[in-house]
C-alpha cells in the first residue's frame, strides 16, 4: 500500500502541495493549470532533477504517474496539466534527483536471502571473527545438525593460504560443517563432513571439481567447484517456511536499495513462493528467473517447468538458461590460457570442453532460447564467445541477446566479440574493487590490463548489463556505481587513480548498467531502464545530487524512497 499523505510528509520530508502553492504565479503568461484534454495523475513528483536515461539523457524537473505507468516528463508548469485537487498526490523532492529504478541483472536472491540467516563469514579478516561467529551458532545447534555458512574469504585471514579441516574440528566434532566460500565455488569442511561424504584418500576428484589434498593424499577440508557437491547434496534442503523468510526478507533488502528488478539465479523452489506473494500483493520487484543450462540436454524438464509456470506479465517470468565454463579467481579455478602466475600448477578447471559447448549452445539457439554464460577467465570466455559466434553461423538467428556472466578476464583481441556477435556482458563492477587487492599476483600485470574492461567493452559496441551477485557482494547498486566509476575500494577508498583507471567508466555510463543496459539483457528495455511517458513508473529518490559532487559522495549518498508499480513501497526513516 501507498503511505499515507501524513507519513510521507514526516518521514520523507517532503511537502504535500496544495495547488495554490505550486501555480507558479511568476509567469504572467503561463498556461491554465488544466488542459480539459489532459489526463490526471495519482501521483506527481515536481521540484526535483528528473534523470530519464532515455535515448538522449533529457533532464527534467517533474514526473507524473497514473496506475503504474509513467504519465508525463517535463517541467514543474507543464505536470500540473495533470493534476486533480485532492486526488492527485504530490511530493515536492526539494531537488533531489530521481533516477529509473535498479535492475540488478545478477544476484541469487534466495541465497542472499538465507545468508542473513545462517553464519555470515563476510568481511572476516582474522581466524578470531571466525571463531567467534561459528561458536555461537554451534551453541544454538544440536549436536549431528549440519553447520552452514558462507561467505569466508582466506585472501583476507589466512596469508592467501586454504584453510583446512583442523581449524574447523578444533570448533566441533559434533556437527558436520560446511562453509562456501564467498564466490560460491569453493567449500571449506570439517572431518565429519568429509566422513558423511565418504571422502577419503582414495576417493577421485570428480568431473569438474577438486579434492584439496595435503602431501599424503589425503582431504584437507577444501573441495573446488563439482567437488563441494558430494557434501553439499548430503545437507537438508531449507524448509520452505525458511525460504519464504529468506524471500521476504531479501524483498526488504531490495527496497531499501532501490532496486525494482532483479534478475535472478536461485533454486527453482522459489516460483511457487514468488507466485503466492504476486498473489497476496506482496512481490515489489519484477523477477526474471533463471533456468539451468543442462536441461537443454533434456527438453521435457523445460515443458514440464512451462505447463506448470504461470506468468506474470511485467511482474515475474521465466528468464535464460544459465550455466557455468570455470569458476573463479579467488580460488584459482577460473579457466585461463596461462598458467596462474602465483601458482603455475594450474590454468584452471573448465566445465566444458569446446566442442561439446559449441554443440550445446548451438541447440539452445536454435530451440529459441536465450543463453547466459558464466565465464571468468580469459580462456573461459574465449569458449563461450567462440560457442556463441558458432551459434550465430549455424542459425542465423538475430537479436538474441546471450549474455557471458562477469566476464571478468578478457584477451585484447576477445573485446570487439562482444559487439560483433550482440553479445550482453553481464558484470559487477565490485568484484573488480574485491579482487584488484591480489588480481595481480593471480594474473600478472599484462592479464589485468584485460579484467574488469568495462570502457573497452563500450567503445567495442558491447550492451553492459550490471549487477551485484549478492550475496558475494552486498545489494547495494550505489557501491557498484562508486566501483564503476574510480575502481577503488569502497571499503577503503585509497587516494590518487583508481586501479588500471583507463577502464573507468562515466557515472551516467554505470547508471545505465544498472538500469536500461539491465533491461535490455532481459528484453524489457522496452517496459522500464529509463523514465519515460508509457513505460513503468519504477523509480529511486536519492538522498544527494551524486552527478554534481565528487565520486566519494556516492557512498555517502542513500535511498530516499523507492517507486515501483507507481506505489511508494519504502522512504527512509530520519535519525
Amino acid at each position: 500500500m501507498r503511505p499515507n499523505r501524513k507519513i510521507l510528509g514526516l518521514l520523507f520530508l517532503v511537502t504535500i502541495l496544495s495547488l495554490a502553492g505550486v501555480t507558479f504565479s511568476q509567469k504572467q503568461n503561463q498556461k491554465a493549470l488544466h488542459r480539459e484534454d489532459s489526463p490526471r495523475a495519482d501521483l506527481v513528483l515536481l521540484n526535483g532533477k528528473i534523470i530519464t536515461l532515455d535515448e538522449h539523457n533529457t533532464q527534467a524537473h517533474a514526473i507524473a504517474v497514473k496506475g503504474n505507468r509513467i504519465l508525463f516528463v517535463g517541467n514543474n508548469v507543464q505536470v500540473m496539466d495533470y493534476v486533480e485537487k485532492g486526488k492527485t498526490e504530490m511530493i515536492d523532492l526539494r531537488g533531489k534527483p530521481v533516477i529509473p529504478g535498479f535492475n540488478d541483472a545478477h544476484l541469487h536472491f534466495l541465497s542472499g536471502g538465507l545468508s542473513l540467516m545462517r553464519v555470515n563469514l563476510a568481511g572476516c579478516k582474522t581466524k578470531a571473527e571466525i571463531t567467534a561467529k561459528l561458536k555461537q551458532k554451534i551453541k544454538e545447534t544440536p549436536e549431528g545438525s549440519w553447520i552452514v555458512g558462507r561467505g569466508w574469504d582466506h585472501t583476507l585471514f589466512n596469508k592467501s593460504q586454504w584453510p583446512d579441516k583442523k581449524f574447523l574440528n578444533q570448533l566441533t566434532s559434533l556437527h558436520p560443517v560446511y562453509l562456501t566460500r564467498i564466490d560460491g565455488h569453493v567449500a571449506w569442511v570439517n572431518s565429519l563432513a568429509l566422513l558423511e561424504a565418504k571422502i577419503d584418500k582414495d576417493i577421485p576428484d570428480p568431473e569438474g571439481g577438486e579434492i584439496v589434498r595435503d602431501s599424503m593424499g589425503n582431504p584437507t577440508g577444501i573441495l573446488k567447484e563439482n567437488a563441494a557437491d558430494l557434501v553439499a547434496n548430503l545437507i537438508p534442503p531449507p524448509t520452505e517456511a525458511d525460504m519464504q523468510k529468506a524471500i521476504q526478507t531479501a524483498i526488504a533488502e531490495a527496497k531499501e536499495n532501490g532496486i525494482t528488478s532483479i534478475q535472478d539465479n536461485s533454486d527453482l523452489n522459489v516460483l511457487p513462493i514468488y507466485n503466492t506473494l504476486a498473489e497476496q500483493g506482496n512481490l515489489t520487484v519484477r523477477i526474471s528467473e533463471w533456468l539451468p543450462f543442462e536441461w537443454i540436454k533434456t527438453p521435457e524438464k523445460i515443458d514440464s517447468l512451462k505447463s506448470a509456470f504461470t506468468e506474470r506479465p511485467n511482474l515475474l517470468k521465466l528468464g535464460p538458461f544459465k550455466g557455468y565454463v570455470d569458476g573463479t579467481l579467488g580460488s584459482r579455478t577460473a579457466y585461463l590460457f596461462e598458467p596462474y602466475s602465483d601458482d603455475t600448477s594450474t590454468m584452471g578447471i573448465p566445465q566444458y570442453k569446446q566442442e561439446e559447448l559449441g554443440s550445446l549452445i548451438t541447440k539452445a539457439d536454435k530451440m529459441g532460447f536465450q543463453i547466459c554464460f558464466h565465464a571468468i577467465g580469459d580462456k573461459g570466455n574465449y569458449l563461450v564467445l567462440k560457442a556463441f559466434e558458432k551459434a550465430l553461423l549455424t542459425n542465423k538467428r538475430k537479436n538474441s541477446r546471450h549474455r557471458i556472466e562477469h566476464a571478468q578476464v578478457l584477451r585484447e583481441e576477445d573485446i570487439p566479440l562482444f559487439g560483433k556477435l550482440g553479445v550482453v556482458a553481464s558484470m559487477q563492477p565490485t568484484h573488480c574493487t574485491s579482487d584488484k587487492r591480489w588480481a595481480e599476483d593471480r594474473l600478472g600485470k599484462k592479464r589485468c590490463q584485460g579484467a574488469y574492461a568495462w570502457k573497452s567493452l563500450l567503445v567495442n559496441g558491447a550492451h553492459l548489463a550490471f549487477g551485484t551477485d549478492w550475496p558475494v557482494e552486498p545489494l547495494n547498486p550505489l557501491i557498484g556505481l562508486y566501483a564503476a566509476v574510480t575502481r577503488k575500494d569502497p571499503q577503503n577508498p585509497e587516494p590518487g587513480a583508481g586501479w588500471y583507471r583507463r577502464e573507468c567508466i562515466s557515472l551516467m555510463e554505470a547508471l545505465k548498467g544498472y538500469t536500461i543496459g539491465a533491461a535490455y539483457a532481459e528484453f524489457q528495455d522496452s517496459l522500464k531502464g529509463s523514465l519515460e511517458e508509457g513505460k513503468l513508473a519504477d523509480m529511486v529518490v536519492l538522498s544527494k545530487d551524486i552527478f554534481t559532487l565528487p565520486p566519494e559522495e556516492i557512498l555517502k549518498t542513500q535511498v530516499e524512497a523507492t517507486i515501483f508499480d507507481g506505489q511508494v513501497i519504502y522512504v527512509r526513516l530520519k535519525e
